[in-house]
């Protein structure tokens, strides 16, 4: 009998998921990244993003920009504090590059008065120099 009513809520939540979902999408409209507008970095920092009065985040394939309204990224450098991640020897100048940005974006940051912010990057740092010792040593 379980299993029975098992599938039947299965069912019902699927439909009731795929109903919101549609209502959401209605309401919303098109929400895909080529559609949105871009920040104007250009026009904000003259170009080098690591010069906006912003909420910034080194990732290791670019870069990402917050308002302060919008606190730092829960999800920012989450890789790189895994205890699963691996680097590969090869990979030494992106994570050299990530990490001379992070002691720039803390010390950006400490100027700000965005205490946390500055110590979210040099706990990235912090961590980025572990990583670099252990691609140096495989």
């Amino acid at each position: 009998m379980s299993l029975r009513y098992g599938r039947l809520f299965d069912a019902t939540v699927r439909e009731e998921y795929e109903r919101a979902l549609a209502l959401a999408k209605a309401q919303l409209g098109p929400v895909l990244p080529g559609e949105r507008t871009q920040l104007p970095v250009a026009a904000i920092a003259g170009g080098n993003w690591r010069d906006a009065p912003l909420i910034k985040a080194r990732l290791a394939g670019g870069y990402c920009l917050r308002t302060a309204a919008q606190g730092s990224c829960a999800y920012a450098n989450i890789c790189e504090h895994c205890p699963n991640f691996r680097s590969d020897p090869a990979f030494l100048p992106i994570l050299a590059a990530q990490r001379a940005d992070a002691e720039a974006l803390a010390a950006d940051a400490a100027a700000r008065g965005w205490d946390s912010e500055a110590a979210r990057h040099r706990k990235l740092a912090e961590r980025l120099d572990l990583l670099i010792t252990r691609a140096q040593a495989s």
